[in-house]
């Protein structure tokens, strides 16, 4: 379905001589990767409000996004595949998230953001087979991550030590669970960065 999205607007956009022909296929890819995101993003977003999970998601999409995109890791084969991956770590972290009793969730959010910052140091970034790493992107890529890991464990120390936030901190520490069962699954997959 976005392939045609994309390609349609392409073809339009080339007769309009806004893009140049032997640019088309690239602008296609992106238009289908951005249409694909925003597809993704409005059904995660529909899931949060449906479980009353707003904010919860909101935080969530974030801290798994910003991780994400310098850690790498698993990429199923269909969009519809990536699709559904995304959604059960969604929702598992949300059932996490609601289901933990109070108090064990400072010593759940610490620890799993822990075990995930760890984890990034250990195995990201994981390039993705379409898209090899270039020049010094490994260590650009490798250093992003380990920061963005590194920022988002101090905001759940901080947001579940020093602020009556600790279920916001706690979905931090989700998503960045997710990053790392991305990063694992990719490992057991066998795809690796440089």
């Amino acid at each position: 379905m976005f392939d045609k999205c994309g390609s349609r607007l392409a073809g339009v956009l080339s007769e309009h001589r806004v893009i140049r022909e032997e640019d088309k296929e690239i602008i296609v890819y992106g238009l289908d990767a951005l249409l694909s995101t925003l597809a993704n993003l409005v059904v995660i977003i529909v899931l949060g409000l449906l479980l009353g999970q707003f904010v919860q998601t909101v935080v969530f999409l974030v801290s798994f996004a910003s991780l994400r995109v310098f850690a790498g890791g698993y990429h199923a084969r269909t969009r519809l595949g990536c699709t559904a991956t995304f959604i059960i770590i969604y929702l598992a972290g949300m059932a996490l998230q609601h289901y933990t009793p109070d108090m064990l969730v400072m010593p759940a959010a610490i620890c799993l953001a822990l075990v995930s910052l760890a984890s990034v140091f250990a195995l990201a970034p994981i390039e993705h087979p379409n898209r090899p790493f270039q020049d010094n992107e490994y260590r650009v890529f490798k250093v992003a991550s380990r920061a963005v890991a590194g920022l988002e464990t101090l905001l759940v120390i901080f947001g579940t030590a020093f602020t009556g936030y600790g279920n916001l901190a706690y979905c931090i520490s989700l998503a960045m669970l997710g990053v790392t069962v991305v990063l694992i699954l990719a490992g057991k997959l066998g795809l690796r960065g440089e």
